[in-house]
Formats: C-alpha cells, sequence, structure tokens
C-alpha cells in the first residue's frame, strides 16, 4: 500500500460526486423509454448555444467559456427513445414516480433527511452535452451520514436529475452526441470533503456504490455510473476531475492531481519571484510565411493555406517556464495546449508547439523568449493567443478552478471552466411537487440491510473480505441470505457457489443468471442440498442447466451424476 504521509502533510482533501442511472423504465420527464442504442440514428438536428443568465443576473463563466468555442452541436435522434421534450420544443411532464420513490430509499440508504417537496431548478449546460442547454434537477436529501474507517463519512445533498447525451466525437468547432443516454434519471450523492488521501477516495466510492447496488434500484454497466473527482492542496483550489468510469482509476488520479497542484504551487513561486508579471504578455501573434519549418512536429501538408493560416507567438523571458513539470511526461506547455485545444478548437495536432531553432534563427526569437507555433482559421488564431495570456496570468495566481477529463494513466487534461452558483436558476416550467407523508414510512420498509451492517453478519459467520466484496458487488446478497435461511449448507461454501462458481460458469459461456433468472438459481440449489449434493455438484447442476433451459434439477442431476 503506497505511503501517503506527504500528500497528507500538502493538506489533501477528496469529495466525490457519484452520478448513478436509476433502473427506471422510463425517462425521468417524458414517458420515453431507456434503452441505450448503438445502431443507426433515424434523425440529426444542429444547434447552437447560448448563455442566459442566472437568477442574479449574472452569467455563469463556464458558460461564458463553452459560448467561446462557437460549437456546433449535432445531435442523433431515435424515434422511440426520443421526443419533442428533449429537443426542448414541449414542457416536461411532472417527475417520473418511480424514479423519485428510487431517489428518495437511496437517500435513506445514506441517512439523509429528505425532503416533503421537489423543487425543480435549471443548470446550465453549453457544451451541447444536453439539447436545451440546461439540466434539470432537484435534491432529495440532504446531511447524510454512513459509517466509514471507523469514522463518520458526511454527506452534503443527493439529487435527482436527468442524464445527458453520449459524446460520439468531438472535432474542431463541430461536436457530435448520441441521444439514447438523454434524460434517464440518476441521483448524485455528494460527499463533505472529508477524503484525506487518494486510498480513502478509492475507498469511500467503492463504499457508495455498494450501498446504492444493495436497493437493486440502479442500472448496471459500463456508463451506467460515474465519479466526478473533487480534489484540492493547502494552498490549492477544487479541481474536478469529471465522469471517471471506474473505482480503479480514482486513486492515481487523486493523487497525480494533488501533486500537479503542488508543482502549480511552485511555478506560481517562482513565477512571482522573477522579473516577469502578467502584463509583459500581450494576445499578439505574427502570421508565418514559412511553413515548412514552422515547428517541431508541425505538419505543413495538414494546411489548407486558403482557410487556414499558421501563426507564431513569442512570450518574452518565459522559455524555461514551459517545460515545468506538472504530471508524469507532461508540462506547462500541456497546460497551455489542453486550454486551447478546448476553446479555441483548433484541429492540428500537435495543436500548440514550440518555434524551430529554424525559425526562432529566422526572426531572431532570444534565448530566453518561448515562441510558440499553432495554425487554423485566423478567429480562431485571435482565442488562441487570448487564451494562451489568459491562463499564463492564471499562473501567476496558482491553480486555476477547473473541470478536468481523466487520461489514461491517471493524467488529466483540461475539459471546462469549473461552473459556479450562477449556473442554477428556477425551472418554469414545473410547479413545486409535494411528497405525501406516508411515502417515507412505506420506503423505508422497503429498505434492505446496508452494506456495513451485512459485513458485519458474514465477517461473524466467517466469510473471507473476498467473498463478502463479490456477494455485495454482485448483488447476490439477498440471494445468499434467503439460501442460508432454508438449506443446510455451510456460509463459506455457499457464499462461493454463489460469488465465484457462478462468475466463472458465466465468462465460460453458462450464465446461470440470464438463463435460470434467480428463482431458477435458488429452486436448483436448495433441491441440490434437500437431496444431499455438495456445493461443488450443485455448481455441475447449474452449468448444465444453464446450458439446457427448462430442464429441471432432477434431470441435471442424472446426467452429470455430481457427488
Amino acid at each position: 500500500m503506497q505511503d501517503y504521509t506527504e500528500l497528507r502533510e500538502l493538506g489533501f482533501r477528496g469529495g466525490l460526486e457519484t452520478h448513478q442511472q436509476l433502473a427506471t423504465a422510463g425517462k425521468l420527464f417524458c414517458r420515453c423509454s431507456t434503452i441505450i442504442r448503438n445502431d443507426e440514428h433515424h434523425q440529426e438536428i444542429l444547434r447552437h448555444m447560448r448563455p442566459t443568465l442566472s437568477e442574479f443576473g449574472e452569467y455563469d463563466g463556464t458558460a461564458l467559456m463553452e459560448f467561446k468555442t462557437k460549437k456546433q452541436v449535432h445531435y442523433l435522434l431515435y424515434n422511440d427513445s426520443v421526443c419533442t421534450y428533449e429537443m426542448d420544443d414541449t414542457p416536461p411532464f411532472q417527475a417520473n414516480p418511480e424514479a423519485i420513490q428510487s431517489a428518495l430509499q437511496l437517500a435513506m440508504m445514506f441517512n439523509m433527511s429528505l425532503v416533503d417537496e421537489l423543487h425543480i431548478t435549471r443548470k446550465q449546460y453549453l457544451d451541447g452535452s444536453i439539447p436545451t442547454g440546461f439540466q434539470r434537477t432537484a435534491i432529495v436529501g440532504v446531511n447524510g451520514v454512513i459509517p466509514f474507517l471507523g469514522r463518520d463519512l458526511h454527506f452534503v445533498q443527493m439529487s435527482m436529475e436527468e442524464d445527458a447525451c453520449r459524446e460520439v466525437s468531438d472535432i474542431g468547432h463541430h461536436v457530435i452526441y448520441r441521444t439514447d443516454r438523454l434524460s434517464i434519471p440518476l441521483v448524485e450523492p455528494v460527499t463533505a470533503p472529508e477524503l484525506y488521501t487518494p486510498r480513502e477516495m478509492a475507498l469511500a466510492a467503492k463504499l457508495i456504490g455498494e450501498t446504492m447496488r444493495s436497493t437493486h434500484l440502479v442500472r448496471r454497466g459500463i456508463g451506467s455510473v460515474r465519479q466526478d473527482v473533487n480534489v484540492s492542496i493547502r494552498g490549492g483550489t477544487r479541481i474536478e476531475i469529471k465522469g471517471v468510469a471506474k473505482i480503479g482509476y480514482i486513486e492515481s488520479l487523486s493523487r497525480i492531481e494533488a501533486y500537479r497542484q503542488k508543482a502549480l504551487l511552485d511555478l506560481r513561486h517562482q513565477l512571482r519571484t522573477s522579473e516577469l508579471t502578467p502584463g509583459d504578455f500581450k494576445p499578439e501573434f505574427s502570421l508565418l510565411d514559412k511553413i515548412p519549418s514552422a515547428g517541431e512536429g508541425f505538419d505543413p501538408d495538414l494546411l489548407d493555406s486558403k482557410k487556414h493560416s499558421a501563426a507564431v507567438m513569442i512570450l518574452p523571458g518565459f522559455e524555461k517556464y514551459l517545460q515545468w513539470p506538472t504530471q508524469p511526461g507532461l508540462n506547462f506547455l500541456d497546460e497551455l495546449r489542453g486550454r486551447i485545444r478546448v476553446i479555441a478548437c483548433l484541429e492540428y495536432n500537435p495543436v500548440l508547439t514550440q518555434a524551430s531553432e529554424v525559425l526562432r534563427a529566422d526572426i531572431s526569437i532570444l534565448p530566453e523568449d518561448a515562441a510558440l507555433v499553432f495554425a487554423g482559421p485566423e478567429v480562431d488564431l485571435e482565442t488562441t493567443v487570448k487564451e494562451i495570456c489568459i491562463r499564463i496570468e492564471e499562473a501567476f495566481l496558482g491553480i486555476p478552478p477547473e473541470t478536468r477529463q481523466a487520461l489514461p494513466g491517471g493524467n488529466t487534461d483540461f475539459e471546462r471552466i469549473l461552473p459556479g452558483a450562477d449556473r442554477m436558476y428556477p425551472d418554469t416550467d414545473l410547479p413545486p411537487q409535494p411528497i405525501p407523508a406516508d411515502t417515507f414510512v412505506r420506503l423505508e420498509k422497503l429498505l434492505p440491510r446496508k452494506p456495513w451492517e451485512r459485513r458485519e453478519v458474514y465477517t461473524k459467520l466467517g466469510l473471507s473480505d473476498h467473498l463478502i466484496d463479490r456477494l455485495l458487488n454482485l448483488e447476490l446478497c439477498d440471494l445468499f441470505d434467503d439460501l442460508l435461511a432454508v438449506t443446510e449448507l455451510k456460509p463459506s461454501p455457499l457464499a462461493s457457489l454463489l460469488a465465484d462458481r457462478m462468475r466463472g460458469s458465466r465468462r465460460a459461456g453458462k450464465d446461470w443468471m440470464y438463463n435460470l433468472e434467480e428463482k431458477g438459481i435458488k429452486d436448483a440449489i436448495v433441491w441440490c442440498s434437500s437431496n444431499g449434493v455438495t456445493t461443488k455438484g450443485a455448481w455441475r447442476v447449474l452449468d448444465w442447466m444453464a446450458c439446457n433451459p427448462g430442464s429441471t434439477p432432477e434431470q441435471a442431476f442424472k446426467v452429470v451424476k455430481p457427488a
């Protein structure tokens, strides 16, 4: 296990926002189905996004940043899972009752104080991922707490909201989205910033997932759950790593982000003690005539000279700071590249490169000056130099609050400016929706035993941590409990049969759950136990039954003759 003493001393602080889709049949504010599609779409529409004022009369910084990108947003539509509500052509229905009940039950699992009235608000999204330009969301619970590593982990709130589109591609000023996922209901429990090492971040994400899955109210599979990982260190700021799809990525992403912040704070100190000031950097560029030797890695054949131009920008005294390490294998030049890639939408790789020695000699650039080369339409070149100046000014201040995207290996790249409160405003289409008082009593009776309670019971039964993890992760606890109560099988062999043998058989193409369903599995194991068949023999019986749909345990027993 990695030693995080240094990160603790740096004041590491983390929190999680878990976006978990609900297993409802219909979407949140319409009656469309929640089927994920990858086949050919039926229609396509094109939209442009514009920012709107918040209820306080302010523009959100993220919305303004997205507007600067001048994106043309393409939506791939499916007639049977997208309607005029998703395209903002008709108002919403009231929130899906099934989704409300599921969200309230999940909030109860985290011991939250529940709302007695839903108030729908709008959250601006100008990246195009939601065609309306905003996401409808509502708080269902606040002030939650669960046991975690011998202490309490607190939750600020849980929201219920509609999911966004799936991105297909994002090239230049054109971004393409598939709309099948749009408006699937999801919940978002938000922890307090009470996680003090990257390891704790991963363990908390695991526990949150176990807690929600134990209700059988959430969807499974890739894309059904995504973590927003929030990290800061002392003197830094909150950085949000967006949409982390696997818990296994969280520890490395958190660790590298913490050290990235330390590197940027060290860079701030160097810049502030130098003779440079933010005013030394002007948003100016010069067009280049000699494209072939413009910059390292720059491919002149990609340029269409009629539409696009190559340019160079001089940064006085900044040459040594471009190579300031920020992440493994990355430096401050990559910080600039990330910002330009998103906001200026330059299409050529690398989007930003250092001038070649030939070019530096050609235009007499001083050794201490940095020279950056980039290419694109002139309007994008103007955006490029402005953003470079903004990012350098931010380097003098410290760490800009950003939303960043996860890269393979644990590094991150710029995604957008971190949103603020100005992105939120009341929804004018939906009135407050009261929740009947008897709802809470009825739903509380449906709650399963909580994961930490089950761990305590299973540990006393002699189950290993491995088996407990498997039962929780595969949502087999209820089946295990039922079988333990009605058979003579010992806890550990029974847990191994369900958690290990069933998983191995599925990988071998003998999927018990798919072919027999939970009732068929339970009936077969009960029959085996009643007839003196061991768990090893039950495994062979279930394998044969899975390959022979409609068969009985008796038939399987006669064929495989298990012990």
